[in-house]
């Protein structure tokens, strides 16, 4: 083990050591639980040998029960810090659920990577588009449902126009008319259909943010669940292209 080495793995254990309590999220790729899961750094182990410290992870939860996961299930793990995140792949360790916090010990498969919190080039646009709900997130409706005493109306399965307000290569800025607003639900969903320097996109999204604004109508930010290369080739170049256009005016 080189001086530099042993440099930088002091260097990310104290790092990893000062996100004690930060927020996190646990992204799962594959399997029947796919989807991102809230998530707290609640307790670091030291390394082992070669192995690298472990992050005790406040378990993820589904429908207020425990989310069932295996040891050596791959995920992406992200830590919420001052004005940034860290990320990194990791794998499951092992689980303790018998105690007053169960925990999810995973073990990093690179060092924390620093990301800004706005990762994307982000332009205006004016696209017209379209979107379908393809599911809500089933333990926020529910929350939201106890929370107003009444049960959410059961959104429409059809497609609604929506107007981009801007894009980049994360997401979307959206504005829905009133009419279209029972269909906007955060955390669900939905199939984005629009078409950017003439080429049609197809585009599976998740509505994180909504703001209704006085007349009704709804402010949504749609993150993507991931992008196609050819997709994102594209979708890079018309947003290079708005970026210059807007420097120039």
């Amino acid at each position: 083990m080189t001086m530099a080495t042993e440099q930088d793995q002091d260097k990310n254990l104290k790092l990893i050591n000062s996100l004690i309590g930060a927020k996190a999220e646990l992204s799962f790729s594959t399997g029947l639980y796919k989807g991102k899961y809230a998530s707290r750094l609640e307790d670091v182990e030291p390394a082992k040998e070669n192995d690298g410290p472990l992050l005790g992870m406040a378990h993820p939860m589904f429908k207020g029960a425990l989310l069932p996961v295996a040891r050596s299930l791959e995920l992406s793990l992200r830590l919420e810090g001052n004005a940034c995140f860290y990320q990194s792949p990791a794998e499951i360790v092992r689980t303790v659920v018998n105690v007053p916090i169960p925990l999810v010990w995973l073990r990093l498969g690179a060092p924390l990577e620093r990301v800004q919190r706005r990762m994307f080039v982000r332009v205006p646009c004016g696209i017209k588009a379209r979107a379908y709900l393809l599911e809500v997130n089933s333990e926020y409706e529910a929350a939201e449902a106890e929370r107003r005493g009444a049960p959410l109306p059961t959104p429409q399965q059809a497609w609604f126009p929506l107007l981009l307000n801007d894009i980049s290569l994360g997401g979307v800025g959206a504005l829905i008319q009133k009419e279209q607003a029972d269909m906007c639900r955060l955390r669900a969903r939905y199939l984005l259909q629009m078409a950017v320097s003439g080429t049609e996109f197809f585009v599976i999204c998740d509505m994180v943010k909504t703001l209704k604004d006085e007349t009704g109508r709804i402010s949504a930010g749609l993150v993507y669940e991931g992008l196609p290369a050819f997709t994102e080739k594209l979708m890079g170049a018309f947003i290079r292209q708005q970026e210059l256009s807007g420097r120039g005016s």
